[in-house]
């Protein structure tokens, strides 16, 4: 008789399996296993050669054990039926709502193969509890978790950038950092007097999709930082007033990148990423050029706090990607 830790182990080892070997994607367990609701999240990438974080992120809660939880009903025939308790999921149902992002409930059943056991996922914020009795969720026989999985993981989390077309936006003179010509003008004073103007205007610094954008000595410094070439410190001064209006008109988004995972002590997960918001500028002075504003986000996702407060997100840069000149 296999004891429920091994059990537990056979269910996290396959979902870890499929999600870093099949999928390319990222896995972080949770590393105690403390009744917190999630045993584990997954961070979406796309591509295999050049892979991406597309930002998605997937909450998972893992069950193993078909002689335990599997107790299938003559009237849902196209449906596994798990038992997970009504108090349970009473217990469950509003941590699972609170997490911010797609929860999913995948089922392994171990008695099947303990090697290369099958397994079903559905969506907890679905209506996947049966209506017959509050202890049973209903999986899908169709939704088995494997490779093939990977589409419906992406569409549990929106759609991606390359759905949406850029948006095109007009600067007109006087939203641009202005520039003084004269024996005692600095183009440096002028570019840091536009951004402390930018920082105390709370209003072009909210994302209708992010929430408040932080634009303090973050993104300067980086913009600024030593050894970056005066070329391109120049070129992301006078895109100022391109990113101020990018955020304030809510640019479409794009995810740049790996995330860096880290656990934090109290068992919650840090996640450190970058995302892109990119629009075809119009420049009232020269031809218009695609523009990519840089942001640097922070995320502590705890399984029973993960609020949005739990979010902080920097101007990190700005450029233009088709001029020669990226982001370093």
């Amino acid at each position: 008789m296999v004891n429920n830790k091994t059990k537990e182990r056979i269910g996290v080892n396959l979902v870890q399996r499929v999600v870093e070997t099949d999928w390319e994607s990222g896995w972080q367990e949770y590393a105690a296993h403390n009744d917190d609701a999630v045993d584990g999240i997954v961070l979406m990438r796309k591509g295999s050669k050049h892979q991406a974080d597309t930002g998605g992120v997937v909450f998972v809660q893992v069950k193993c054990g078909g002689n335990g939880y599997r107790q299938d009903q003559k009237q849902y025939p196209d449906h596994l039926c798990i038992n997970l308790g009504k108090e349970y999921l009473e217990k469950h149902l509003p941590r699972w709502k609170k997490v911010p992002g797609p929860v999913v409930l995948i089922f392994v059943d171990d008695t099947i193969s303990r090697k290369n056991p099958p397994a079903w996922w559905v969506n907890l914020r679905s209506d996947c509890v049966s209506p017959t009795n509050q202890g049973l969720v209903l999986i899908p026989k169709r939704q088995r978790f494997g490779h093939h999985a990977k589409g419906d993981f992406h569409s549990l989390c929106g759609p991606g950038p390359s759905d949406r077309q850029l948006m095109t936006i007009k600067l007109k003179r006087e939203d641009q950092v202005p520039i003084q010509l004269g024996r005692n003008e600095s183009l440096r004073s002028d570019a840091w007097e536009f951004y402390k103007g930018w920082r105390e205007d709370h209003e072009a610094c909210f994302h209708d999709e992010f929430g408040f954008i932080a634009v303090n000595r973050v993104g300067w410094k980086h913009i600024t930082r030593i050894g970056r070439s005066p070329e391109r410190i120049v070129q992301s001064w006078l895109l100022l007033g391109a990113a101020r209006q990018m955020i304030l008109q809510n640019a479409n988004t794009a995810y740049l990148g790996h995330a860096k995972v880290d656990q934090l002590p109290s068992g919650a997960t840090r996640i450190v990423d970058y995302l892109g918001l990119r629009a075809n500028v119009i420049f009232p002075h020269r031809h218009q050029s695609v523009v990519q504003v840089v942001l640097k986000r922070q995320r502590i996702l705890d399984t029973d706090y993960g609020e949005r407060e739990k979010q902080k997100i920097w101007f990190y840069s700005v450029y233009e990607p088709r001029r020669g000149m990226q982001a370093g």
